[in-house]
């Protein structure tokens, strides 16, 4: 692997010959307890701390960048990251948060910019500079960089199953032969991850064999390649897939073959057009497969509060059972308002989603997975609404407002549908992983999102936990949803929780012991709830707590199916009843499009999770004025606690979010010309009533000269691929057209400068506004 120089783990200013202070060698590895108030030095084959019985985290990581060989296999780096092998690190302090340099690289940012697809690429867990003390006259710095991937695959003492953390996906593509949905789910998610990567330059990462992993049943990379030119084409995934075939399923090898010989004849240009080939074809491949379903809910008021605001569905301390052709579907809330306000909230969430659900147009008739993300988010805007109309009725403001946190997972065929709103979490358990498929609507996530901080810096700081949304506290308009969808494709547990639970890294320490269990008919559902329930009031007991175990089982039909093939994926497609447009959906995990939110008001001081809203507005006021990344470590330093007096609190002041970039910062200006590396929706008219038409990936456009950006560019077609007629020749009406994007969507991301001063109908022009 080759990589740019700020890559390397270890940055000398010196000569290597000079001796590093900070690796010293230890008689004996040893790993600390997380639990704060116990941090006891354990032996590294230890599960458990010896003083508390937690469960010991041991966090594998991966050296960013080349090894160095200065390095001894059993050395501590900085008095904390042993080094297991070459390509192993391991953090033995993993309750200390980690540190970070305050100037962050751009090849290091990219990282951060990747943060919604996190399982699927690596993310930075650490990137600080070391001082070195000096030794013969030399300054020298040491630069370390760490990559973490969630949880791996550990054997039973503890120790990482493969040399460096995850398994190729040439190795695991043979064992998963009986098993063609997983095998398409693979390659489906390599399609998605297509666009991120090529809107970065680093998607030809997805063709290095060496990278590709597998992680808990999900492709995750291993690390990023930076692109040596920008003419990748998707037809290039064709050349590493055939040499899959040997070891392809029956079911769906001849799908394959041909699904390579479409890329490589360019009869798929585009990946979008390539994911219109997968939906079909995982939809036929999932009614090969047989499903049985648990639900188990619990909850409790916990020992230090009077009453619960949590609520769940369906009825808590009852098994409930379903099969393939029943609705399955399981909720948890989490009131937020003070007093009786978020019991309110979160009873009435619950009875409207439960009420609705069964009703969607997904159980009544044939929807596509988009159509079903609508369809969720539909009602979940309804259970909003109905709550703000309640606060509105009975004249309810600011902190007195009531809300509550959602979340959902509902099965339909061959797949799960998940959807949060505020700080409560589903992770998914399989027998090897525990893996938080939600992303929390707090402050710590948004600036990471916002591509501010990494995002084990941000929650290090005293309000990263405060909320940016929850059910209820306002009009459905301005709430978003974060709706997913997973592929079901073997035996897995989803726990739905609240923050009783999940926080201070309560499931990370307990899923192996508690959860992964009950995939292997150890324990039972309801046992191990009760457990949960027990964990979280023993060892965190701050709060309510609210748990789902969602117990999800996939077998290969005994009847014998009809193997997959081309001609019935292009049948599917062309007998749909309106034409399948390509887009970029938020399904398998993939993030939801990221909208400025602003904090919550709450009444009450939450540890970590409900901060004083005071606070927030000292801090969200600094960030208003704050610019650049040590503007941004100031504004999340505590300030100084304020006096509260003992008299109800006044409602808080309106507290303006602080802003994404500016737009026109990075808008090209009028008069230049641009190549399109996305699909791109184009409109009639600036108010975005009349949608013309989805231009393809490589439409040159030219961006005209206007009064007012901030909402919408005027563009005009210059020129359509010429692959454009094999999906829409309606499309090459276009060309010397004008049109118009909304500003929002014209992000430096979906478009290169034209290389050329001349095309089409178009000449490179810059005016002058």
């Amino acid at each position: 692997m080759s990589h740019e120089k700020g890559y390397n783990i270890l940055c000398y200013r010196a000569c290597l010959s000079v001796p590093i202070i900070a690796v010293t060698t230890e008689p004996m590895a040893t790993i600390q307890c997380s639990n704060p108030e116990c941090q006891t030095i354990n032996p590294l084959e230890n599960r458990v701390c010896e003083e508390c019985e937690t469960p010991l985290l041991k966090r594998y990581l991966r050296p960013l960048g080349d090894p160095i060989e200065s390095w001894e296999v059993g050395q501590l780096l900085d008095e904390r990251y042993l080094l297991v092998s070459r390509q192993v690190v391991l953090d033995t302090q993993p309750g200390i948060p980690p540190n970070f340099r305050e100037d962050i690289p751009e090849n290091i940012r990219k990282y951060l910019r990747l943060f919604p697809y996190r399982l699927h690429l690596p993310q930075i867990y650490t990137y600080y500079d070391l001082d070195q003390q000096e030794e013969s006259g030399t300054d020298q710095l040491l630069t370390i960089g760490l990559l973490e991937y969630g949880t791996i695959p550990l054997d039973e003492s503890g120790k990482p199953r493969h040399p460096e953390l995850l398994p190729k996906l040439t190795e695991a593509w043979p064992q998963a032969k009986e098993n063609p949905l997983q095998q398409l789910k693979w390659l489906w998610q390599i399609v998605k991850l297509w666009q991120p990567l090529e809107g970065q330059q680093m998607v030809s990462s997805l063709l290095d064999p060496s990278l590709v992993r597998v992680n808990a049943g999900m492709v995750q990379l291993l690390d990023f390649h930076q692109d040596e030119h920008n003419f990748h084409r998707i037809k290039e995934l064709a050349s590493v897939w055939l040499s899959l075939v040997e070891d392809t399923s029956p079911l769906i090898v001849d799908y394959l073959r041909s699904l390579c010989d479409y890329l490589q004849r360019n009869r798929i240009p585009y990946p979008e057009l390539l994911l219109n080939y997968f939906e079909p074809a995982l939809r036929q491949c999932g009614q090969w497969y047989e499903r049985k379903y648990q639900v188990f809910t619990l909850t409790d008021a916990g020992p230090t509060r009077d009453h619960n605001e949590d609520a769940c569905y369906p009825t808590p301390g009852e098994l409930t059972e379903t099969s393939t052709e029943q609705p399955s579907f399981t909720i948890v809330c989490d009131g937020v308002g003070g007093q009786d306000g978020g019991e309110i909230a979160s009873n009435l969430a619950i009875d409207t989603l439960a009420a609705e659900i069964p009703q969607l147009p997904m159980f009544n008739e044939t929807r596509d997975s988009q159509q079903g993300l609508e369809d969720l988010a539909e009602v979940i805007n309804l259970s909003n609404n109905r709550i703000s109309e309640r606060n509105d009725a009975e004249d309810r403001h600011d902190r007195q407002r009531m809300g509550t946190t959602l979340v959902l997972s509902l099965v339909h065929d061959h797949q799960v549908y998940l959807a949060n709103v505020g700080d409560s979490r589903i992770y998914r358990i399989t027998p090897d992983s525990c893996h938080q498929v939600t992303t929390d609507d707090d402050l710590a996530s948004r600036e990471v999102r916002l591509g501010y901080l990494f995002y084990r810096d941000a929650i290090k700081y005293p309000n990263s936990g405060a909320l940016v949304q929850a059910l209820g506290m306002s009009n459905a308009r301005s709430l978003h949803p974060n709706i997913n969808r997973f592929i079901l494709d073997d035996d897995c547990v989803f726990l739905l929780c609240s923050d009783g639970l999940s926080d201070y890294d309560r499931v990370e320490e307990y899923w192996n012991l508690k959860i992964a269990p009950i995939l292997t008919q150890e324990k039972d559902l309801c046992q191990m709830g009760k457990e949960l329930i027990n964990i979280a009031n023993n060892k965190n007991g701050h709060d309510n707590v609210t748990i789902s175990l969602f117990y999800c089982q996939i077998k290969l039909s005994s009847l014998e199916p009809t193997p997959l093939s081309i001609a019935s994926i292009k049948a599917d497609i062309e007998n749909a009843k309106e034409e399948i447009k390509p887009s970029i959906d938020r399904s398998d995990d993939l993030p939801s499009d990221l909208q400025p939110t602003e904090p919550l008001p709450s009444t009450e001081e939450k540890p970590l999770k409900k901060p004083n809203p005071l606070l927030i507005v000292g801090i969200l006021g600094i960030l208003v004025i704050s610019v650049g990344a040590y503007g941004l470590w100031k504004l999340l330093q505590p300030p100084p606690t304020p006096t509260i007096p003992p008299t109800p609190p006044s409602p808080s002041p309106s507290i303006t979010p602080p802003p994404p970039p500016s737009p026109e910062s990075s808008l090209p200006k009028p008069g230049t010309i641009i190549q399109l590396t996305v699909t791109l929706s184009l409109w009639k008219t600036p108010e975005g009533d009349q949608l013309i038409e989805e231009v393809p990936v490589e439409t040159v456009l030219q961006i005209l000269s206007q009064e007012d950006s901030e909402k919408d560019i005027k563009i005009k077609v210059c020129q359509l691929p010429t692959e454009t007629n094999l999906k829409s020749p309606s499309l090459q009406e276009l060309e010397g057209k004008e049109a118009w994007i909304p500003t929002t969507n014209l992000q430096p991301s979906v478009y290169q400068t034209y290389e050329g001063e001349k095309v089409g109908s178009c000449e490179t022009t810059i005016m002058l506004d």
